[in-house]
């Protein structure tokens, strides 16, 4: 049971390393409800951790995507949602 415990802990490290983003140059904005994503969130890549709706794990993303003035006009409405129990 140890050997399974520990080869899956190992297992999950390894696995999510390729999730990490680099937080080393993070001048990112803080939001509150209600607020605009920043033209430079908007445009910032975030990769994909788990793929799904025709992304594959390594790819990336960036609400700009969403956004009709930069894709075009093809408007969309996105609720960005997020919680943490620490």
């Amino acid at each position: 049971m140890k050997q399974a415990t520990l080869f899956l802990f190992f297992a999950n490290i390894i696995l999510s390393s390729s999730c990490l983003l680099d937080i080393s140059n993070n001048s990112r904005s803080y939001y509150s409800i209600g607020d605009t994503l920043s033209a430079e969130d908007l445009i910032y890549d975030y990769p994909i951790c788990n793929g799904s709706d025709g992304y594959e794990s390594g790819d990336s993303f960036n609400f700009s995507y969403l956004d009709g003035d930069s894709n075009g006009g093809n408007y969309k409405v996105t609720l960005i949602s997020m919680n943490a129990t620490w």
